[in-house]
C-alpha cells in the first residue's frame, strides 16, 4: 500500500497516453524487433510504471527533518469515524470525511490547525498535501482551492497564501512549489518561501496567461505546463528550466512531461525526446542533448537528481545529465546503446543517482555513482533472472525469479565499499529513502541496514512508516521499529489493521484508516496515546 498521494485523474490519463505512444512507436518499429521484445516493452512499460513517474508529478517522501518544536500540537481527536481519505505532510495530518468535512491535527503551523484556513472546510472533495513541506490544499465540490499551512508563515516578507482559488480543476504540489490548474487551463502559481498574495501574480514563481494547461510538471525551481495542443509553457528560475526559449520550436506534439531536480524533458506522441535546464548548462550536457533528435523513439523516460535515461523502441538505452564522470562513477555501459538480439533492455530505473536496466535475459545493468549503488563488483554474478527491481536512495533491490532479493548500496565515504546482502524466500521489498526491508515467507522479516528482527513473527504486510517500519501481524495486530532499535509488539486492542483500507506517515507518527470510516494511530516507537 503506497504512503504517496497521486492525483488519480492525470495517472489514468498519463497511462492512457502512454499506451497510446507505446503501441504508436512499436507498431512503427521494424523487423529487428521481434514479437517477444515488442510484447515485453509493452507490457513493461504499463505494468511497472509508477503513478508517480506516469503523471510526472513529482511527489516525494518528506526529507526535511528539521521540525519547528515551537509550532502548537493540535492532538488527534479521540474518536475519528466517517473517514473516506486520509493525508499526511511533513509534521501534521488531515482526513476527509464522507460529509466533505476536514480534521486536522499535528503541528499546528503546518496545517495541523485548520482554523488557519480562509474559509470553513465544507464540502470537499479532495485533499492535498504537501508531503515535503507543510500545509494543505482542499479542493470542494463548487472547484473552490482553500490552501492553509501552504507558505512560510514565519518569514517577515509574507504571511501565507491566504486567499480562496475559485475555478480550480486540479492542484499540484511538489518541492516547495504549487500550480492550481484553474477550469479553463489557466494556473496560479507560487512557492513555499514567496507565499504572499502579490506572489501570485507577479512574483518570480507566478505562472504567465495562458489557457488550455492539461498537467503541471515542477522541479525545484521550475514549471512546466502541457498544453492540450501539444505544447509547453516554462516559467520560474531560468537554469532550472523555467526558460525553454532554446528548444521552444521543438515543442510541439508533447504527450508527456518528465522532471528531475534541475531540469525537464518532453517525450513527443511519436517518441522524440526534447530535453532542457541544467542538463545543457556544460559542453558534455549539450552535446548529449543534440543527440537526442537522432535515437530511435523512446518509450520510456527516468530520471536521477540530475540526469535522465531513455529506453528505446529498439531496445537500446540513452543516458545524458549527469556531467563529467569522476573516479566515483561507472560510465554509461557502451553495449546498452548497441544491444544484442538477446540483451535488449525491456525496463530502466533511477535512485538519486544510479540507473539500472533490465534486460529480456533478466539480467541487471547498473551505471551512475558508486554512491548510489552503480559499483555491482560484489553482486554482479547474482543479478540474473532478476524479476523486480526497487530503487532507494542510495542503492537497489533485485528480487530473482527464486524469491532472493539482491540488496546492494553505495559506497561508504570514509571506506569506499559498498554495503550488500542476500535474503531468501522474499515474499515482498519495501523501499523508503534511504531504509528497505523484506517481508519472507514463513512471516519473518529483515531490516535492510540492521539485518532480521528475531522479535517479529507471523508477519503478514509491512508497510514503510517514517524513519521507520510496521508490521502487520496475522491477526492484524502490529510490530514496529525503527533503524537498529528492537521491535515492539503492539496487541489487537492497541492496534488492529484487520480491516485497513489505507496507511499515511510523516517523520515518527503513523495513521491507518480502516474500512468502516474510523482511524487508528500510533508511532514508530510503539506509542498509541493520542499525542499526534
Amino acid at each position: 500500500m503506497e504512503k504517496k498521494q497521486v492525483p488519480w485523474v492525470g495517472v489514468a490519463l498519463a497511462i492512457f497516453a502512454l499506451g497510446h505512444v507505446v503501441n504508436l512507436i512499436i507498431d512503427k518499429q521494424d523487423s529487428e524487433i521481434s514479437p517477444e521484445l515488442k510484447q515485453q516493452i509493452s507490457d513493461t512499460i504499463q505494468a511497472h510504471r509508477t503513478p508517480a513517474s506516469a503523471n510526472n508529478v513529482l511527489i516525494h517522501e518528506p526529507n526535511n527533518r528539521e521540525i519547528a518544536e515551537t509550532s502548537p500540537k493540535i492532538p488527534m481527536p479521540a474518536e475519528l469515524v466517517d473517514v473516506s481519505q486520509i493525508y499526511s505532510n511533513l509534521n501534521a495530518f488531515a482526513a476527509l470525511k464522507r460529509d466533505g468535512t476536514v480534521v486536522t491535527w499535528g503541528d499546528g503551523e503546518c496545517g495541523g490547525d485548520s482554523n488557519n484556513a480562509a474559509e470553513p472546510l465544507l464540502n470537499v472533495k479532495q485533499l492535498y498535501a504537501a508531503e515535503d513541506t507543510c500545509g494543505f490544499a482542499a479542493l470542494t465540490h463548487d472547484h473552490k482551492l482553500i490552501p492553509w499551512g501552504m507558505g512560510d508563515e514565519t518569514m517577515p516578507w509574507t504571511r501565507g497564501v491566504r486567499p480562496v482559488l475559485h475555478d480550480v480543476r486540479e492542484f499540484v504540489v511538489a518541492k516547495g512549489l504549487y500550480a492550481a490548474i484553474k477550469q479553463d487551463g489557466s494556473v496560479v502559481s507560487w512557492s513555499f518561501e514567496d507565499a504572499s498574495t502579490a506572489e501570485l501574480g507577479s512574483g518570480q514563481y507566478a505562472a504567465p496567461a495562458m489557457t488550455g494547461v492539461v498537467s503541471v510538471s515542477v522541479n525545484h525551481g521550475a514549471f512546466a505546463a502541457l498544453k492540450r495542443d501539444g505544447t509547453v509553457v516554462t516559467w520560474g528560475q531560468a537554469d532550472y528550466g523555467g526558460d525553454s526559449h532554446e528548444v521552444a520550436s521543438a515543442l510541439n506534439n508533447v504527450k508527456l512531461l518528465y522532471a528531475n531536480d534541475n531540469a525537464f524533458t518532453a517525450m513527443t506522441a511519436t517518441g522524440r525526446l526534447v530535453s532542457w535546464g541544467k542538463v545543457r548548462a556544460e559542453q558534455k550536457g549539450r552535446e548529449q542533448v543534440a543527440k537526442l533528435n537522432q535515437l530511435a523513439p523512446a518509450v520510456q523516460v527516468v530520471a536521477s537528481k540530475n540526469g535522465f535515461a531513455a529506453l528505446l523502441a529498439d531496445g537500446s538505452v540513452y543516458a545524458w545529465g549527469e556531467g563529467e564522470l569522476t573516479e566515483y562513477d561507472v560510465p554509461f555501459p557502451a553495449h546498452l546503446s548497441r544491444p544484442n538480439r538477446a540483451n535488449k533492455v525491456i525496463d530502466i530505473f533511477a535512485n538519486n543517482d544510479a540507473f539500472a536496466a533490465l534486460t529480456i535475459s533478466r539480467q541487471l545493468i547498473v551505471w551512475g555513482s558508486k554512491y548510489h549503488g552503480a559499483d555491482t563488483t560484489v553482486p554482479k554474478d547474482k543479478l540474473q533472472s532478476v524479476l523486480k527491481v526497487y530503487p532507494f536512495d542510495e542503492g537497489f533491490v533485485a528480487l530473482r525469479r527464486d524469491n532472493t532479493a539482491i540488496a546492494w548500496e553505495g559506497w561508504e565515504l570514509a571506506e569506499n565499499q559498498l554495503r550488500y546482502q542476500e535474503v531468501t524466500q522474499v515474499s515482498k521489498v519495501v523501499t523508503y529513502e534511504r531504509e528497505f526491508a523484506f517481508l519472507k515467507q514463513d512471516g519473518t522479516v529483515v531490516d535492510g541496514r540492521f539485518g532480521p528482527k528475531t522479535d517479529i513473527t507471523q508477519a503478514t504486510d509491512i508497510f514503510p512508516t517514517g524513519l521507520g517500519f510496521t508490521v502487520k501481524r496475522q491477526d492484524g495486530s502490529i510490530a514496529v521499529w525503527m533503524r537498529e532499535d528492537p521491535a515492539v509488539t503492539l496487541d489487537k486492542q492497541a492496534v488492529d489493521l484487520s480491516h485497513m483500507r489505507d496507511i499515511r506517515s510523516n517523520l515518527l507518527d503513523v495513521i491507518a484508516l480502516m474500512d468502516d470510516g474510523t482511524v487508528q494511530a500510533w508511532d514508530v516507537t510503539g506509542r498509541t496515546s493520542n499525542v499526534l
